[in-house]
């Protein structure tokens, strides 16, 4: 996966630990550095994704507002 190519990973419609879990694989495979948005309409995304950030040490650059789907961009920790 290209530093210059960021990714989108659409799990609308997707229930928990899916989204965690895809965004879990998607950001071992990314360089360090590198964002990833998350598109989610899972209520525990909201939780999850930021505890998964802050555990993991990847940066949260933004959080969701009150959009629907929740929308999330995640930079791998260098």
């Amino acid at each position: 996966m290209s530093k210059n190519e960021n990714k989108t990973l659409d799990c609308r419609g997707l229930s928990c630990p899916e989204p965690l879990t895809l965004l879990r694989n998607l950001v071992r495979k990314a360089e360090p550095g590198q964002e990833i948005t998350l598109l989610s309409d899972d209520p525990v995304s909201l939780r999850d994704v930021p505890a998964f950030c802050n555990f993991m040490g990847h940066k949260l650059v933004s959080l969701p507002d009150d959009q629907h789907p929740h929308r999330f961009i995640i930079k791998k920790k260098e």
